[in-house]
């Protein structure tokens, strides 16, 4: 029997008692507040703070729940574009499976025919979420390595990823979305919004690209793992003293199927300004590729990484310009999309040898 989807309002003591209650927690909760938290672009996430009938017997006294956006253009875009259905599916089906740096949830509910969902997980009060306009430390660029590794190796190469219809990048049916068209379409109407805030570098980029998207997208093959599509500070929650997860990976939305190594450099080309990208990028690689043979990735599938790596140099720019054309528009977002961009752009170019060549 498909889980009836609860709205905020639905998530009542009771409600929470018996979701805890399935989880192994013998309390029973007396009431309830709840809060925003962040501001999520298609999603909306909500701290739950829990009061106890009684002793609390180690359950949590806060809970995170991810539902719909409350903006409509956002909840059209997350059905249109399966993200929601991406998400539900990736904790129903992949997380808690494997070993990998992902929250811990309590329940998952999603609707086919509206795509709304709930999504109930533990809070994760100490850890601090990154920052897509600041550049990481050091230290939180490899943890991003490790997380990147850690769920990249646990269904590397595996064919049951293509069985999957909802996935990004899927063969199970023809691609629910035309890149090309979406590309073309959002390209100028990005110039036409953003102005003189586009810069030269976006500009080459972005012209290069046009009528080339599925040349490049074909171009990028080698073996396949699941992949997050959207690897950026922004979706990554940081405690160093958390020796378990000391980083977290969060926002499932484009989880699809790829060349891992597009995670990478979607990170390293969104996350890092161009001189520190520069410094660090083949010393990242290498954590990265150290962790994939941790895990026991093929070593013959570790050697084609660099080239893999800078071939997904335009996955940042390519998010930036089409994500924030169909997401409602705030200040802190048009400068993180332009940042996105701007960034990507310049690590196209300083790759394009492999980027460019399609």
């Amino acid at each position: 029997m498909t889980e009836a989807v609860p709205t905020l309002a639905e998530m009542t003591p009771e409600w929470l008692t018996q979701r805890l209650r399935e989880n192994g927690y013998d309390v029973t909760v007396a009431a309830v507040k709840t809060g925003p938290i962040g501001t999520g672009q298609v999603g909306a996430t909500y701290r739950l703070s829990l009061t106890y009938a009684g002793l609390a017997n180690g359950a949590p006294p806060t809970l995170v729940a991810k539902l719909p956006s409350n903006d409509c253009l956002s909840k059209v875009t997350g059905k249109s574009h399966m993200t929601y259905i991406r998400e539900s599916r990736f904790y129903q089906l992949f997380a808690g499976k494997r070993a990998m740096a992902v929250p811990d949830h309590l329940f998952i509910a999603f609707d086919e025919d509206s795509h709304d969902f709930a999504l109930l997980m533990h809070d994760l009060p100490r850890h601090v979420q990154g920052n897509q306009l600041l550049v990481p430390t050091r230290s939180e660029a490899e943890l991003a390595m490790d997380a990147a590794a850690s769920i990249h190796a646990g269904w590397w190469g595996d064919p049951v990823l293509d069985t999957f219809d909802w996935l990004n990048g899927t063969q199970a049916v023809p691609p629910q979305i035309d890149a090309e068209a979406i590309y073309t379409a959002f390209w100028p109407a990005f110039c036409d919004r953003y102005g003189d805030r586009v810069t030269d570098p976006m500009k080459k980029v972005g012209e290069a690209y046009c009528g080339n998207i599925q040349r490049w997208l074909d171009s990028r093959d080698g073996p396949r793992c699941l992949t997050h599509n959207d690897f950026r500070p922004d979706n990554m929650l940081y405690c160093s003293d958390d020796t378990e997860k000391p980083i977290i990976i969060v926002d499932w939305q484009t989880v699809g199927i790829g060349a891992g190594a597009g995670d990478i450099a979607y990170y390293l080309g969104t996350a890092m300004d161009p001189a520190t990208r520069k410094i660090e990028e083949r010393g990242l690689l290498a954590r990265y590729r150290d962790g994939l043979d941790k895990f026991g990735v093929p070593a013959s599938d570790l050697a084609g990484q660099w080239d893999a790596y800078r071939a997904s140099s335009f996955a940042g720019m390519m998010m930036g310009v089409t994500a924030s054309m169909v997401v409602v528009q705030t200040d802190r977002g048009d400068s993180m999309f332009l940042a996105m961009a701007e960034r990507s752009a310049h690590m196209v170019l300083d790759h394009a040898d492999v980027a460019l060549r399609f």
